[in-house]
């Protein structure tokens, strides 16, 4: 086993000070945060967007594909993957950016950061009485298993087809209960 700190970026999103609800704009560059978390694609909806001036401003927190993106306080479980058309959008002040280094295969990490067994970890060293939180060093003691990368690359390719017929699945029923 090794740490995620050793494979992978931890960057928590910006502070309140740096982007308020007054900045939201009703079109430009999407905001992830805490309530677009949960599944491997993020939900779109209530999605926040701030102008260009801001997403310049913001460039430190653009996410890129591969990235995945965590809440860290409340729901401390809660992550999501950026696809490439995420590339470019901000997350928020409550969220952490993992960006695997290059030894590492992103979508293993997902699929394995989305474990109930990592889920109940991350649960486990959040700290806070009334709203748990983790921050960069505790989410970097997470251990992560040091497969080949072909064993990596297997476990993503059985996955992420799933996860795409899931997504899919959920959209046809939507689009029926409607």
């Amino acid at each position: 086993m090794i740490t995620l700190s050793e494979v992978a970026d931890i960057q928590t999103g910006p502070f309140g000070s740096q982007l308020h609800k007054e900045d939201y704009v009703a079109e430009g560059t999407p905001i992830v945060t805490v309530e677009h978390l949960g599944g491997r694609f993020f939900t779109r909806q209530n999605l926040p967007f701030v102008d260009d001036d801001d997403a310049e401003r913001l460039k430190k927190y653009r996410m890129k594909q591969g990235d995945i993106i965590y809440s860290r306080v409340g729901s401390v479980d809660r992550c999501s993957y950026a696809e490439e058309e995420n590339e470019g959008w901000l997350f928020s002040g409550r969220c952490l950016r993992v960006r695997p280094k290059c030894e590492i295969n992103s979508e293993f990490l997902y699929y394995y950061l989305s474990s109930k067994e990592v889920k109940r970890f991350v649960e486990g060293i959040a700290v806070g009485a009334t709203m748990p939180s983790i921050n960069t060093a505790l989410m970097g003691e997470i251990p992560i298993p040091d497969l080949p990368a072909h064993q990596q690359a297997f476990i993503a390719a059985v996955m992420t087809p799933i996860d795409r017929k899931i997504a899919i699945n959920a959209k046809i029923n939507g689009y029926l209960a409607a």
